[in-house]
């Protein structure tokens, strides 16, 4: 009995397979984790580009707009790269404007194909 007690229990060297596949499948969960979460960066930073690049066109586009140049008038529509731009007025009347005419200009810029909204602004002109 004294030599089954003396018995020590062998001494693991290494790691088992078990021990390294798991430790695989950790690493693989931790990349997809990663990799989407930076897609999703991508993606967002693609939307803010694309909603400032939208919003610098509506600018240009309202200021050329609401100021009256029979040189080179502003066209109701057109575009620019993948955006495109439209240019609608509407008669505009407040009780503290007097007798003046107002022309509300708004301009709606979109992707070229017209299913995203990127920006709209409005601006006031005298009407003529």
């Amino acid at each position: 009995m004294s030599d089954v007690m003396s018995r020590t229990a062998p001494v693991a060297n290494g790691y088992l397979l078990v021990e390294a596949l798991v430790a695989f499948a950790i690493v693989a969960i931790m990349s997809a984790l990663v990799f989407d979460t930076l897609s999703q960066a991508s993606r967002a930073v693609s939307l803010v580009n694309q909603r400032r690049d939208g919003m610098l066109l509506a600018r240009s586009v309202l200021a050329a707009a609401t100021v009256d140049s029979p040189s080179q008038p502003v066209a109701r529509n057109g575009s620019e790269g993948d955006l495109a731009w439209t240019v609608s007025t509407e008669s505009w009347q407040s009780d503290e404007t007097g007798d003046t005419p107002w022309r509300k200009v708004t301009v709606t810029i979109a992707t070229r194909g017209g299913n995203v909204q990127v920006a709209r602004l409005s601006g006031l002109k005298a009407a003529q």
